[in-house]
């Protein structure tokens, strides 16, 4: 862990309130949990989170390493989660970074930073081996431009909803294997249920055990938690693949239950 931090609730603003020390500079979130649980932001919570760095003077960074670049279905994924909330609009983080899907597979990080902070890391104050490599952001620019052409934010959403639905179809007919969906966009989670006797047996966390059940039938997936289920489909999913995975998943609940 990256010493300094104090680790609270997710989604609980009153935690963070508690968590304010003299000693605290910022407040840092991931958009959408990735590894803690495939877990969206609240609308509340992002607006609150924005007010109360305000109050005490706060920077107010986010992650967006894996719910960023239009896996949401739009840019960040604040963006998303603000969509239509009033003064959502106006809602920017401090700072936040970008890595991994900018590049479409291209090594590539980057750091946006907001207004009056922008200016405060010049050129060579913040090293990075890979940094400002013209090869890298080239590349990263194509992607944006093919993202655009290709209309994908609008491709994640429609798959994400036929997605999510289906998710919520096998908890519907598998309750002692699938509780429900998670997430949003092309970010999501299978919430396992508790105790599936076809698990009792090992020691290892259900979705470590589901995952390598997913693996052996032909799906590359990975656990987020105990209980969760990821799946980060690529924007450009084809309708033949999305319904070809969804049926191999639906084989391996059905042989749990």
């Amino acid at each position: 862990m990256t010493p300094g931090f104090r680790h609270i609730p997710y989604n609980d603003l009153a935690a963070a309130r508690a968590a304010i020390s003299p000693a605290t500079v910022a407040i840092m979130i991931e958009g959408v949990q990735g590894e803690g649980g495939v877990t969206p932001a609240t609308a509340e919570y992002l607006l609150g989170l924005r007010a109360l760095c305000d109050e005490k003077k706060l920077l107010l960074l986010m992650d967006a390493v894996q719910c960023g670049h239009y896996r949401t279905g739009r840019f960040q994924s604040f963006q998303r989660i603000l969509e239509g909330v009033p003064g959502g609009e106006k809602f920017l983080p401090d700072g936040l970074s970008m890595a991994k899907s900018l590049g479409g597979g291209f090594p590539i990080g980057a750091f946006w930073a907001r207004a009056p902070y922008a200016d405060l890391l010049s050129a060579g104050t913040h090293g990075t081996t890979f940094g400002g490599t013209p090869l890298a952001c080239a590349v990263a620019l194509k992607v944006l431009e093919v993202i655009e052409q290709e209309k994908l934010p609008e491709q994640v959403r429609k798959f994400s909803d036929w997605i999510k639905g289906e998710i919520d179809r096998l908890a519907q007919t598998y309750p002692t294997v699938v509780k429900s969906s998670r997430g949003l966009g092309f970010i999501l989670g299978i919430e396992l249920a508790d105790k599936i006797p076809a698990f009792a047996g090992s020691d290892k966390a259900p979705a470590i055990q589901f995952v390598n059940r997913l693996h052996a039938a032909g799906v590359m997936t990975v656990p987020a938690g105990a209980q969760i289920v990821r799946l980060l489909p690529p924007l450009n999913l084809k309708w033949q693949d999305a319904g070809e995975g969804m049926a191999i998943i639906e084989s391996v609940v059905k042989q749990l239950a």
